[in-house]
């Protein structure tokens, strides 16, 4: 499976907030033609991917099982799922699987999601060509080629390639959204935190260049940056430098999204699994957010980058402009794009989460080789992580790795009085989850008002998922006071409440 699959980030997650999700290893011709998959699972047995998902930790001495799509699906109270598989710079597969909505309508290749932070890749996209035709600069101070926003004095200045990067020092990672028939702010509102706006005016609180910091607020500064330099709305200016040369027909950055395409709309699901009131949320930080698309759009645009970064006579950048999307930066990341690790093999991805929707593009560029997965969950992180590794093992990704294997011990009285009970964080209290029997006599993890997760006891003090790499620990010996969470490397100390 490939080395920058996505695990939802659990500490400290703002709901309702879009945003990068965590990673494991941190990110980790344009009308192609679309036929059935082929291809065989690491072991030789000739499998579709929709049957060959497995979960992220094996159980050691356990059979290799493998899943059906829709049984974990239903395991993460997701109703709906876009896949498109690219091979060879060309679509290879596109289909829907599951429901636009709960109770709804079948979910088609053509049925379009939102693409949350993905909007991001898109958008830096559109700002590079605008940068080859000399209407904005990459390096220059924005200061001096806008006049819709400024910052205060800083040693170095902010500039688009930077904001582009998230390295300017900009604030405001995530957006909160808006719900449908409330009133919108402008970009100038968005920018200046003025009234309907809803998040912090957005400011430079870290020197620029000094550090990578993720930051949606970046983009609105690129937003207004790209439209006051051209004059252009910026749904428009994005169809045509980025859509419509990349025949991405079913994609727009329109916010609201006009009523003629809701009936193509996937809707949005709350973090619990049921249906989200409103259908969606509206984003008019664009660049940032605002995306709706298609698979299948999205991999016309994949396959641009990747022709790009190859030096193809047809792509959508010259090889300059690509070579500076993917310079490694700090943190791993190009302009718009995460590169993932540095020692791995060369990809391009991004990930994308707005309240009820999840997903995420991976493109090898050195074998026109990826593939996008859109989801109407709103925690679909996970069932993302299990189809893209499934597709690696089918379509033989390059640097795809076996997946972890933890040995477990049967579940005793014992572990159980030790774990259950309700749970926050010492750092962030208003973070809670409860560790519970569940209806199977099995133990489950759950956030406060979120889908849960089985937990499997690796020791008598010691649980883990294998549904991602959490762990959760505690020493004491009855029943613990704290207890420790460790996920994507880090750790966080919870204490009992109840």
């Amino acid at each position: 499976m490939p080395s920058s699959l996505i695990s939802p980030r659990m500490l400290p997650p703002s709901p309702g907030r879009t945003r990068p999700f965590g990673a494991r290893l941190l990110l980790a011709a344009i009308a192609a033609s679309v036929a059935m998959p082929a291809g065989a699972v690491s072991g030789g047995s000739s499998i579709p991917f929709e049957g060959a998902l497995r979960r992220a930790v094996a159980i050691e001495g356990e059979t290799e099982r493998r899943f059906d799509l829709t049984e974990r699906m239903a395991h993460y109270r997701v109703s709906g799922v876009s896949i498109a598989v690219i091979e060879n710079c060309h679509i290879v597969d596109a289909r829907g699987f599951g429901l636009r909505a709960w109770g709804g309508e079948p979910v088609s290749a053509e049925t379009i999601f939102q693409a949350g932070s993905i909007s991001k890749s898109v958008t830096a996209i559109g700002a590079l060509r605008l940068a080859e035709r000399g209407t904005i600069a990459l390096d220059r101070d924005v200061r001096l080629q806008m006049t819709g926003w400024t910052y205060k004095e800083t040693l170095e200045p902010v500039t688009l390639r930077r904001l582009l990067a998230h390295t300017a020092g900009t604030n405001v990672a995530g957006m909160n959204g808006y719900l449908p028939g409330s009133p919108l702010p402008s970009t100038a509102q968005i920018l200046k935190g003025e009234k309907p706006s809803n998040i912090p005016a957005i400011s430079v609180e870290n020197e620029p260049g000094s550090r990578w910091r993720y930051s949606g607020g970046g983009y609105v500064v690129a937003q207004a940056l790209m439209s006051e330099a051209t004059g252009m709305e910026f749904a428009p200016l994005m169809q045509d430098l980025v859509l419509k040369p990349l025949a991405m027909t079913r994609s727009s950055y329109e916010q609201p999204l006009p009523q003629s395409r809701h009936a193509a709309a996937a809707e949005g699901t709350s973090a619990d699994g049921s249906a989200l009131p409103g259908k969606w949320r509206i984003y008019p930080e664009m660049a940032a957010a605002g995306l709706w698309t298609t698979p299948s759009d999205l991999a016309r645009f994949a396959i641009g980058l990747a022709r790009s970064v190859r030096g193809d006579a047809s792509a959508i950048l010259n090889k300059d402009a690509a070579d500076q999307l993917t310079t490694r930066g700090l943190g791993n990341w190009g302009l718009g794009v995460n590169l993932g690790p540095d020692d791995g093999v060369r990809q391009i991805s991004h990930t994308g989460k707005t309240i009820g929707f999840t997903s995420m593009f991976i493109i090898y560029p050195d074998r026109c080789q990826g593939a996008v997965v859109m989801t109407n969950g709103y925690d679909g992180g996970w069932l993302i992580n299990e189809i893209m590794g499934a597709i690696g093992d089918v379509y033989q990704w390059p640097g795809r790795q076996e997946p972890a294997v933890q040995a477990t011990i049967p579940l005793t009285e014992v572990i159980t009085r030790r774990f259950a009970g309700n749970y926050r964080l010492k750092d962030f209290p208003t973070e809670r989850f409860s560790i519970s029997r569940g209806a199977h006599g099995d133990l489950r993890w759950a956030r406060e008002g979120h889908v849960g997760r089985t937990l499997l006891p690796a020791t008598p003090v010691k649980l883990f998922s294998p549904d991602s790499f959490m762990t959760i620990e505690s020493p004491d010996p009855d029943r613990a006071i704290t207890v420790t969470l460790s996920f994507d490397g880090g750790s966080n100390i919870a204490e009992r409440i109840d």
